[in-house]
């Protein structure tokens, strides 16, 4: 057998795609969710289809504090696979009202991002990571979603949505790691300025609108959902516009590029 016979010593051999690890709670295990349309996990997946593997690690009722006790029980070894970027999407139930057994104290809640982005397995991959703040919520709404629950009465206020949104920000900045400002991006639909009584909070009277961006006051619409998949799209573009899923390659080439 000549050289040009021998096949290539990786032949036969599986290559993974590198991976897009979304790792947050239920708003992110949702993110494929049927029955709310097409969540943003399922448009990432999408457009990096055929580019990357985006993988799906929400866990609904998760807070940072578990966030923080399983994170190396999945997240891959470079030996495994290349994590070549990340989002972290966890604040939802750390923001509940204190005495709620979800509640997580706000600088608690930003030491655990800090350790999940700083862990040893998280440094031994060195993905591109997206910290994402959480959504506002609607009070009107989430009446009736705590009243079908065992839980204090609010679970949760639009004003503490407000906090733990500023304080992911600040963890970003603090550790340069770039922030999807989906609060922001939310409120914006609404008109909303500094100051000004939060869209969402009893302050107001309910914004029809804004209630149609959530099923129950937390979770999420699709058209919330769109918002969103914007933001961390816009946030990968700014940041790593190599990564952008409209240039980056296939890849296997197209068919009419295939091997006959």
């Amino acid at each position: 057998m000549s050289a040009l016979d021998t096949p290539p010593a990786n032949e036969g051999v599986a290559q993974p795609y590198d991976q897009f690890i979304l790792f947050g709670d239920s708003i992110t295990q949702m993110s494929y969710n049927q029955e709310v349309g097409f969540g943003f996990g399922a448009q990432l997946q999408e457009v990096y289809a055929r580019k990357l593997d985006v993988i799906n690690r929400g866990f609904s009722g998760y807070t940072t504090a578990h966030a923080v006790k399983i994170f190396h029980q999945f997240f891959p070894s470079p030996q495994t696979v290349n994590v070549r970027l990340m989002t972290i999407f966890f604040g939802a139930n750390d923001a509940c009202v204190q005495g709620h057994n979800q509640h997580v104290p706000l600088e608690v809640y930003k030491e655990n991002l800090k350790k999940i982005i700083q862990h040893p397995a998280t440094r031994a991959q060195n993905p591109r990571i997206v910290i994402i703040t959480i959504p506002p919520v609607n009070e009107y709404q989430l009446e009736k979603f705590d009243n079908d629950k065992d839980t204090p009465h609010p679970s949760r206020t639009a004003s503490l949505a407000k906090t733990y949104a500023t304080a992911a920000r600040e963890v970003g900045a603090s550790l340069n790691v770039a922030v999807a400002d989906v609060w922001s991006a939310f409120m914006a639909t609404t008109g909303w300025t500094e100051g000004q009584p939060l869209a969402g909070s009893r302050d107001l009277p309910n914004n029809e609108e804004f209630s149609g961006l959530f099923t129950d006051g937390l979770h999420l619409t699709s058209a919330g959902y769109r918002i969103v998949f914007e933001e961390v799209i816009k946030t990968i573009r700014a940041n790593w516009p190599d990564q952008d899923p409209e240039t980056l390659p296939m890849i296997f080439p197209p068919w009419s590029e295939a091997p006959k």
